[in-house]
């Protein structure tokens, strides 16, 4: 009986040893990890225009912050992010984000649209109608990021007051002179020379027609079809409304011709700079 007693115990003994290394490994290892857990480290916060430096012994980024009392809204952004374990030396900064329906009362502008007459001197410009400008309410949804815009998209936008377009006449003169309102398209810089409809300008077997059938003179003028088409109705600032209803083997590019109704008048103008107005018909906003 006894021998069975003392084996017994030979085979006992090894394995309670073992499981008393085992607990004091796991006592020892939670020690450690109790020990990291409470050793601080010096971080940097910026939040809400403050600078904080504190020493923490807290595990997560999100913890620290919560520590400090520094609340994150839903839509706030951490850096780097609130499940980081802080490090020594680490900056945390926390972005204040807000998102919001902002409503403006802004103006429209109004056109300023030509009308052509024979009542004036060429080039002359009166005032027959002042403009005046609309008003619409539009709808933005605005990003901040720490107070500073970032963002702004148009949600909407109703038109409260729409604009009056200014009215100017201007005199003009030539066939072609056409009636109606009309609005600038575009603006083009160019080089002017003149001609008239006689055999000095246009070579002696000018039978006084354009290339698109009209008669030559004022009010029809020669260009690059390239820049501007043919048929194109044009107002050129100190001549008056055209038509561009030719073209020319020198005028090329940014080159225009103006017609005059005699030679002494085309000679007159010479060459100089002019501003091409090209038109389209006015449409109220």
């Amino acid at each position: 009986m006894r021998r069975r007693i003392f084996r017994l115990a030979r085979i006992t003994t090894p394995i309670i040893l073992s499981v008393l290394g085992l607990v004091v490994m796991a006592a020892n290892r939670d020690g450690v990890v109790q020990a990291q857990r409470l050793e601080p480290v010096l971080v940097s916060i910026y939040a809400d225009g403050t600078q904080y430096s504190v020493r923490t012994a807290q595990t997560t980024v999100g913890s620290v912050l919560n520590e400090l009392g520094i609340g994150i809204g839903p839509q706030d952004v951490v850096m780097p992010t609130t499940n980081e374990r802080p490090y020594f030396g680490m900056n945390i900064t926390v972005v204040r984000v807000e998102n919001a329906i902002e409503e403006r009362h802004e103006t429209i502008a109004f056109d300023t649209v030509k009308t052509f007459t024979k009542d004036l001197r060429p080039g002359t410009i009166l005032q027959s109608k002042a403009g005046v400008l609309g008003e619409k309410l539009v709808s933005y949804q605005v990003r901040y990021k720490n107070g500073d815009e970032v963002d702004r998209k148009i949600l909407s936008s109703k038109v409260i007051a729409k604009p009056v377009n200014r009215v100017v006449e201007i005199g003009s003169r030539g066939r072609y002179t056409s009636r109606g309102e009309f609005s600038t398209h575009q603006i083009v810089r160019m080089n002017a020379s003149a001609y008239d409809p006689g055999p000095r300008s246009c070579g002696r077997r000018s039978v006084g027609r354009t290339s698109l059938g009209l008669r030559a003179g004022y009010g029809v003028v020669a260009v690059d079809p390239r820049v501007i088409p043919l048929g194109s109705k044009l107002y050129i600032e100190g001549y008056g409304f055209a038509v561009a209803g030719d073209t020319g083997g020198a005028i090329k590019g940014r080159r225009i011709d103006l017609g005059f109704s005699s030679y002494r008048e085309a000679v007159r103008f010479g060459r100089r700079s002019v501003r091409v107005h090209t038109l389209k018909k006015a449409v109220d906003k």
